[in-house]
């Protein structure tokens, strides 16, 4: 199944087409996205008719609106390490992200004023479908409702000016695109093998693997599950392959009017534009 988000309301897509789950199923799913994530086994029961309105993607939002928490990993492909001269982690590095950071596939990336260090970081989401604590690597991939295209932007100056902090410097409002859809993993064939691309006003700057991944993503719900009970709807992301703009010669960031592009095998592609980000009048 692909699902999504539209308006506000759960929405699933079939070749490009759609229907609002809660009115297709007479009221059985509810519209809320966050809602009809538990309800994966009455959406399988909604058909998608040929005659179905065809999808506008760019009205899309994030396919996992309001996750109660959002936890990603650091370094967890061996060459992005290698690029910001890091050591290789002995084991899953986790770090929290703000759910305020969310935004959707194709809105707007809004740079902070004097901010010129933001970069790029594409990456694969996970959401959590069922309630999850001290789950094991192998059984992780069975508490997955589905997998979606995210990026991770990350304010670098930030994130290494003085004790080094990740989640500020990655939950600037816009910082967390996803979408555009979210893909049950009945149609991705291997979970664990996945194509991920970058590319900046069109040009690749990232292409990897997700078989490349230090600690694949069942050894990162075991490790997140561990500390903290995840809730369905919580979000997963898995890390950065190499060709961010930190680990460049000579470095590279993002700047109004970029184009930045995260495309996702078997879920589809993000086009979020750079921008300026408006300043309040109370706070010039």
């Amino acid at each position: 199944m692909r699902i999504g988000n539209l308006a506000g309301r759960a929405i699933l897509v079939r070749d490009g087409r759609f229907v609002d789950v809660e009115r297709a199923s007479g009221g059985a799913v509810p519209a809320d996205p966050m809602a009809a994530l538990a309800a994966l086994d009455r959406l399988a029961e909604i058909t998608v008719p040929d005659d179905a309105p065809v999808l506008d993607e760019t009205l899309l939002g994030p396919p996992v609106p309001r996750p109660s928490k959002i936890v990603a990993a650091a370094l967890n492909y061996r060459k992005h390490a290698e690029e910001a001269n890091l050591p290789i982690p002995e084991r899953p590095a986790l770090f929290a992200r703000f759910p305020s950071a969310l935004s959707g596939p194709a809105q707007e990336i809004a740079l902070p004023p004097g901010r010129d260090q933001v970069d790029w970081e594409a990456e694969i989401v996970l959401a959590v479908g069922r309630r999850a604590r001290h789950v094991s690597a192998a059984d992780a991939w069975s508490y997955v409702a589905g997998v979606t295209a995210g990026q991770d932007v990350s304010d670098r100056a930030a994130q290494f000016e003085g004790p080094s902090q990740f989640t500020m410097a990655k939950s600037h409002d816009t910082f967390a695109p996803t979408g555009p859809l979210l893909v049950t993993l009945d149609e991705l064939g291997d979970p664990d093998d996945l194509g991920l691309r970058c590319r900046l006003n069109g040009e690749t700057v990232q292409d990897g693997r997700s078989s490349d991944l230090i600690f694949s993503a069942g050894e990162l719900i075991a490790a997140a599950s561990a500390v903290c009970t995840l809730e369905p709807g919580d979000l997963l992301f898995t890390g950065t392959p190499a060709g961010v703009g930190w680990g460049m010669e000579p470095q590279r960031f993002l700047v109004p009017g970029d184009l930045l592009e995260t495309e996702l095998e078997g879920v589809g592609t993000l086009r979020n534009r750079c921008v300026a980000a408006a300043v309040p009048a109370e706070a010039v």
